[in-house]
């Protein structure tokens, strides 16, 4: 009986060497021929895949896309943050370069934002990712804090991670530098609100929480 093959594994196997070739080498590195012996097939395996490079390349940054959220999602399951402020601090600085993983997503990213540029499918899914991103962003800011302005604060939160997360790859920010800024933008959204939810209620807002540390402590060990 021959062999069954899953098609959908292969396609992943195949993605995978394209997220190795390009978080190493760089996306016009990833060539059909780059990416099948990276991922140790022959060229027509590949091309029975995928007929061209662009779908080749759509398809991985998507694929990459989902393990980064699937990563993020795994972690903040595990650590269970305390308090709201606490969760956003921790989903953020996953979004920051600062292990060797998250490095990899941040020049992932970067593929994805250059091809993005000169290639209109690839542009939407880059837009797609921003506006996801920015949507969940605002949920979670809305069920945490009621009567923010949402929506602006995750534009805000999402700017400064954007923002962030180049100066950090290229090592001329340190992480504990990009973190002071991460706090002090959370400490303008969660203390504003808090400080309107004081004067509506006549309750006093108190002391806010605030971790000093550059990043999760256990961020480091986790693939």
């Amino acid at each position: 009986m021959p062999k069954q093959v899953d098609h959908d594994e292969r396609r992943r196997e195949i993605a995978t060497a394209v997220l190795r070739v390009v978080t190493t080498r760089g996306v016009e590195a990833a060539s059909l021929r780059t990416v099948a012996s990276e991922a140790g097939v022959s060229m027509g395996a590949v091309q029975h895949y995928f007929t061209t490079k662009d779908e080749m390349l759509r398809f991985a940054l998507a694929y990459g896309n989902t393990l980064l959220a699937e990563r993020a999602a795994r972690l903040m399951a595990e650590q269970k943050p305390a308090t709201p402020r606490g969760t956003f601090r921790l989903f953020l600085t996953l979004l920051l370069p600062l292990d060797e993983d998250s490095r990899a997503g941040a020049r992932l990213w970067a593929g994805l934002i250059s091809r993005g540029c000169v290639d209109e499918p690839t542009r939407k899914l880059a837009a797609l990712a921003y506006a996801n991103l920015t949507d969940f962003v605002m949920r979670q800011l809305n069920d945490a804090l009621p009567g923010a302005d949402a929506g602006q604060a995750a534009r805000h939160l999402v700017s400064v991670i954007e923002g962030l997360r180049w100066p950090v790859l290229f090592g001329v920010y340190s992480g504990q530098q990009a973190m002071d800024v991460l706090d002090a933008q959370l400490d303008l959204i969660f203390g504003s609100v808090r400080l309107w939810q004081s004067r509506t209620t006549g309750v006093s807002a108190g002391p806010m929480p605030r971790s000093t540390s550059a990043a999760p402590a256990n961020l480091e060990s986790h693939g």
